[in-house]
């Protein structure tokens, strides 16, 4: 690669033949104005030894969590460990694949990703598995367990404080929302969701709830995911988004139970039974307000907006953007609950209206926090941003049927959020200053990561960085 400007070695008087099909002149120098200066171009990392040295560094027992899974196979009959199998499935997201086919034709004889499996499991590794082994073991395998490691390595990263700056009133910032996973015209299977459209088609689908750890400078790391399905054929009204809520936050609380958290919420989960859990478990939360679901509610809340001309504030916005005005109001009785509310306003900078937003929250809102408040409401976002779009459109192929059977698929869902964690904590980290200069594209980064893999050989005594900061890129 180029250092920077190489010494000059004369003119060539060789058939250079430029775009435009005439002999290459060198570039005219007048004294005092020299040519534009060659831009350095930063050298291409070592895909695969950054990745070992983030796994290290980060989640150094990823493999021990994975081996404490039980083994659905009968002991002594397998060749490749259980705990080989699901790195492998790991780097199937990370190498942007996009299906289990894609993955063993790249991988075929790749001796050298193995071995730096077989390293990174230890143990002895001495050929890459065909995903259909992992299909097997999938099948038979609780997808639960697989959660239960994603879960260890977010607490992990909270326990060696890689977190911290993402706390907002000393509280970590948790986005919910749903997404669609993939939809079929036939039932796919018994936990089908059924939807009839207005022009009489039926079709059938499988949809994911996640709850994403968000930043102010654009994570989103995965914590914890519920399926939206039916019970099997035998339900008397289908599931939704809200009833695996109710499910995925008991779980939140047992797997974080003295983890403080904020949970951003869009306006389908403005209820007082939501709500009330929210502070039976000692979370805040920020819900978006909308005067069409809580009119009466709503009315209230401008009333007393009205009798509190003293909390509103304002600031200008970076960049010419433009201003943004706030106001709130405390003490709002709902159901018996005492909640806040905080109204955002948005001009451009000709001071024309370019939004509105308003959220219910479960703290009194003042002058010291109003604007840390109004920040965290407008992060759930990133839920759809940095989480499903990239899950979706950024290599992970979340919409892709990696397997038909129900069991199966859902381990490979689990492994995908591990993934998507992993690949955050790598992109964002070594390789946060030089990614975007380099790679160009995450497909791009994605092949020359299966392809480093496969050629890469990690060396006895890797040094290791004293700490790796998380890019704000």
């Amino acid at each position: 690669m180029d250092e920077g400007i190489q010494a000059a070695q004369g003119i060539d008087q060789g058939g250079d033949e430029g775009l435009a099909g005439g002999t290459a002149q060198p570039c005219k120098v007048t004294k005092g104005k020299p040519g534009r200066r060659k831009k350095t171009r930063p050298l291409t990392p070592d895909l695969a030894r950054e990745f070992v040295v983030t796994i290290r560094h980060f989640l150094p027992d990823l493999a021990a969590w994975f081996g404490e899974i039980k083994d659905p196979r009968e002991s002594g009959q397998a060749t490749y460990p259980l705990k080989l199998l699901l790195l492998q499935g790991v780097l199937m997201y990370l190498t942007h694949s996009g299906s289990r086919n894609h993955f063993n034709n790249w991988v075929a004889d790749a001796v050298q990703m193995a071995r730096l499996l077989g390293r990174l499991a230890d143990c002895e590794a001495a050929a890459v598995a065909h995903l259909d082994t992992l299909e097997s073991v999938l099948r038979k395998m609780d997808p639960i367990r697989l959660e239960l490691v994603l879960a260890a390595a977010i607490r992990r990263l909270i326990r060696m404080k890689a977190l911290d700056d993402w706390r907002v009133g000393g509280r970590f910032l948790l986005a919910v929302d749903g997404t669609g996973m993939y939809v079929f015209n036939k039932p796919h299977c018994e936990e089908c969701l059924k939807t009839e459209h207005a022009d009489g088609t039926v079709t059938y689908s499988h949809k994911l709830l996640v709850a994403f750890l968000v930043s102010q400078d654009g994570f989103a790391l995965p914590v914890a995911c519920e399926f939206i399905e039916n019970a099997g054929g035998t339900y008397v009204k289908q599931d939704c988004e809200q009833k695996a809520f109710r499910r995925l936050e008991r779980r939140i609380r047992d797997l974080f139970p003295q983890t403080p958290f904020w949970l951003l919420l869009d306006a389908l989960y403005a209820d007082q039974n939501i709500m009330r859990s929210c502070f039976s478990y000692g979370w805040n939360f920020c819900i978006a307000f909308l005067d069409t679901d809580m009119p009466a509610l709503w009315m209230e809340a401008q009333a007393l907006l009205a009798l509190s001309p003293g909390q509103r504030a304002s600031i200008k916005l970076p960049k010419k953007e433009g201003s943004r005005d706030v106001a709130w109001i405390n003490d709002l009785a709902y159901e018996g609950l005492s909640l806040s509310v905080i109204f955002q306003t948005d001009y451009d900078d000709q001071g024309q209206l370019v939004a509105q937003f308003a959220h219910l929250t479960a703290r009194p809102i003042d002058r010291n926090n109003v604007w840390s408040v109004a920040s965290a409401a407008r992060l759930r976002w990133r839920c759809e941003n940095e989480g499903f779009n990239v899950l979706k459109n950024g290599g992970f192929a979340l919409e892709h049927v990696y397997s038909r059977n129900p069991t199966a698929a859902k381990g490979y869902c689990h492994l995908m959020l591990i993934a998507h964690l992993i690949q955050q904590l790598l992109v964002r980290g070594r390789l946060g200053a030089v990614f975007k200069t380099v790679f160009k594209s995450f497909k791009n980064y994605g092949q020359k990561l299966a392809q480093s893999l496969a050629t890469y050989v990690l060396p006895d005594d890797l040094p290791m960085p004293g700490q790796i900061r998380l890019s704000t890129a």
